[in-house]
């Protein structure tokens, strides 16, 4: 990881000194765009996931601190069959964000129709090339370098699980 936030700083220093490649500014575009669209397919807060996707499997509250907020908050996990979404839960739940969507089994897709079982070319098509590779994963990270986006492939090259992890600052 401290590698990737080393590249991302990089590309981040280049492009405010104008000497990015236009690639890269265009991959960032591309992760920020398909990230808001993931978001909306599943909504905003606790009570649209599971207006969305139904009551889940099991919740679980955990709580959570961060050196950079005075108030504590919690992690909420919606484990549904085959899928995890969990969520920042600030304010006694009036503010809410994603800490993480995991599709390892469910029917359920990110946005563009990216799902299990979608071949690696097509999401090259949709997100361009991986930011990093590393055996049979791909990542991708938008600007801030606090989302990242995840793929692992099976043995015939089509997305098997599909992770969106959001790191608190």
């Amino acid at each position: 990881m401290g590698r990737y936030r080393f590249l991302l700083t990089l590309l981040v220093l280049l492009a405010s000194a104008g000497l990015c490649p236009a690639w890269a500014a265009e991959s960032d575009e591309r992760v920020e765009v398909f990230l808001d669209e993931t978001a909306a397919l599943f909504g905003q807060s606790e009570a649209d996931v599971v207006r969305n996707l139904g009551a889940p499997r099991e919740r679980l509250a955990v709580p959570f601190t961060s050196p950079h907020d005075d108030k504590p908050y919690e992690i909420i996990t919606l484990a549904y069959d085959g899928m995890v979404v969990s969520l920042y839960s600030m304010e006694e739940g009036q503010r809410q964000f994603f800490h993480q969507i995991r599709i390892l089994s469910s029917p359920s897709c990110f946005a563009r129709k990216i799902c299990r079982g979608t071949p690696k070319e097509r999401l090259s098509a949709v997100l361009g090339p991986p930011e990093e590779v590393e055996d049979n994963q791909w990542r991708y990270s938008d600007m801030s370098g606090y989302n990242e986006l995840s793929f692992t492939f099976d043995a015939a090259g089509a997305v098997d699980t599909l992770t969106w992890t959001a790191e608190a600052d």
